[in-house]
């Protein structure tokens, strides 16, 4: 509790009037009278700084109890033994959502919402320059050195039932849920594809298990609902 007992006696003190009869002498009867007196104030100055408290996950007086009504409100998903650091960035990430940037689907963007809320992974487009304006796409394989492989090892065991083949498993595309996403056909086309993983490109982030729906989630509130993200993670 913050004490503002004498800050709170000084205001009085200059509201009274200049004459013998108002002086307040220190430790004096009239002196511990507004004391007294102004302990409500105190309450009511510590009841308001509370409420600011709980309201922003800004200071160390944000609760548990804070975060869960908060992540209830703004429809947030967050694991068992997610700590609480990590809980207030994702709040402060949604409730700071900016008005004023136009390419909030920009992929650089969408990099700044992920790390803001705590998860060091980048974003890259899968739009290669190869001269004279044009671009050319590639395949996951052929960024992450995956090519020829049968087997990936995904966090301590292997993604599915083991083998890849020629369909990565670990993308995003409209599912929380990565086992239903992973039904999704990819066609030859990779246009509307990205990659999401650690710097440089090609190298492999890492997330905490327990908060593997809510990095799901927020990449699906960020990107455009056309597009499909490889996700070069090991979650951990």
């Amino acid at each position: 509790m913050l004490n503002f007992l004498p800050d709170i006696l000084a205001l009085t003190k200059q509201l009274y009037p200049t004459g013998r009869a108002f002086k307040m002498p220190k430790g004096g009867f009239f002196e511990k009278l507004h004391l007294a007196l102004n302990e409500s104030e105190n309450r009511a100055y510590n009841a308001a700084y509370g409420l600011l408290d709980n309201i922003l996950p800004d200071n160390a007086n944000f609760t548990e109890a804070d975060a869960y009504d908060w992540e209830r409100r703004l429809g947030l998903i967050t694991g068992l033994g997610v700590s609480l650091e990590d809980r207030k960035k994702a709040i402060k990430r949604k409730i700071n959502h900016p008005g004023t940037i136009a390419a909030r689907q920009h992929y650089l963007y969408i990099e700044g919402q992920l790390q803001a809320a705590g998860f060091d992974v980048y974003v890259y487009e899968n739009r290669f320059p190869y001269g004279g304006g044009a671009y050319y796409t590639r395949s996951v394989y052929d960024i992450s050195g995956l090519i020829g492989t049968n087997e990936f090892q995904y966090g301590e065991g292997q993604y599915g039932d083991g083998q890849y083949g020629p369909t990565y498993g670990n993308i995003i595309a409209n599912h929380i849920d990565e086992v239903q996403d992973q039904q999704f056909y990819i066609t030859s086309n990779l246009r509307n594809t990205f990659f999401i993983g650690g710097n440089p490109l090609g190298s492999f982030a890492n997330i905490p298990e327990n908060r593997k729906d809510e990095f799901r989630q927020l990449i699906l509130k960020l990107k455009p609902a056309h597009m499909i993200g490889y996700l070069l993670i090991n979650y951990v």
